[in-house]
């Protein structure tokens, strides 16, 4: 008898890999999308799910992610396709230089150097008109192959899945564990022989260079990088698509993305504000289920498979 998780798994690829053939081309677009969305979530949820480090600047490297592609190709005649692959290298190298000055503080001193260093990278590429295009953005050339939506699906899909099962070694390594050990108690990882800034360095560009990567595949599926993907107002999504999966389970921004891609979906046709309506419903879920969607479902889960252990008094 097969293994329920294998069974699930198999289930899941095969409905990954038919999708594009039962549904339409916008809604193939809009897949790419959540897929997209998923690994920007899943890499910021590396920072506060797995290091306990709220930052609200996580938009910047998704946004060098995608001008990686749009600068290499306009300024250097790069294919888009290898400017993907280095999105995350760019990404990771902005981390870098961020976090080394950011993982110095700690708590909200943190996540507003976050935001300030995120809204400065912001302002230089809305101003820099020569090499970044300024407010008017850079156009992305795509191949021909990329413009049709299930080729792209496949590319994109291929990519993300990667980079979750990536993101989840990660989370289990040894290193991930003493991020995690760190998350819990500082001062009790620093006394057990723990490098507390340079680990969580090393997380904040692990994540950076993931969202880099989200930054990549998104830059060619609208075929333009514009400044507002580094914007805080960005850097708002990954925190609430957190929140409302579960900060605390590794596929709840995935769930979180879900609900962020199609509620915007069906919202912005009949409402100016489709971010308004998405933060009213994170609210909800804040108030009413604290662990987030993901996070109450597997605790109900292993409620009903706990037996309550009475003792009888003599």
């Amino acid at each position: 008898m097969k293994s329920p998780i294998v069974v699930f798994w198999s289930a899941g690829a095969i409905f990954s890999l038919l999708l594009p053939f039962a549904i339409g081309e916008s809604y193939v677009f809009l897949t790419i999308d959540f897929l997209i969305m998923s690994l920007f979530a899943m890499s910021f949820n590396l920072l506060l799910g797995q290091g306990g480090m709220l930052s609200f600047g996580h938009a910047t490297f998704y946004g060098l992610g995608a001008y990686a592609v749009a600068i290499l190709q306009n300024k250097f005649g790069i294919s888009p396709w290898i400017g993907i692959a280095a999105a995350p290298l760019a990404a990771g190298i902005g981390a870098l230089v961020i976090g080394w000055l950011s993982v110095r503080v700690t708590g909200m001193y943190f996540a507003m150097l976050t935001l300030a260093f995120g809204q400065l990278v912001f302002t230089v590429v809305l101003g820099w008109y020569s090499f970044t295009g300024g407010d008017d953005g850079l156009p992305v050339e795509i191949p021909q192959w990329m413009q049709s939506a299930r080729p792209y699906y496949y590319f994109c899909l291929v990519i993300v899945v990667t980079s979750i099962w990536l993101i989840y070694r990660v989370t289990k390594s040894p290193f991930g564990r003493a991020v995690s050990a760190i998350r819990d108690n500082r001062e009790r990882a620093a006394y057990i022989g723990l490098n507390v800034r340079q680990m969580e360095l090393r997380m904040f560009v692990v994540a950076g260079a993931f969202a880099g990567a989200a930054g990549g595949l998104r830059s060619p599926l609208q075929q333009m990088a514009f400044p507002s993907l580094l914007h805080w107002g960005q850097s708002a999504e990954p925190v609430l698509m957190t929140l409302a999966g579960g900060i605390n389970t590794f596929f709840g921004p995935i769930v979180g993305a879900g609900i962020f891609v199609f509620t915007n979906f069906l919202v912005t046709s009949n409402f100016q504000y489709p971010l308004l309506v998405f933060g009213g419903i994170v609210l909800i879920i804040v108030l009413f289920l604290p662990e987030g969607i993901v996070g109450t479902l597997s605790r109900s889960r292993m409620s009903a498979f706990t037996t309550p252990v009475t003792v009888e008094s003599k």
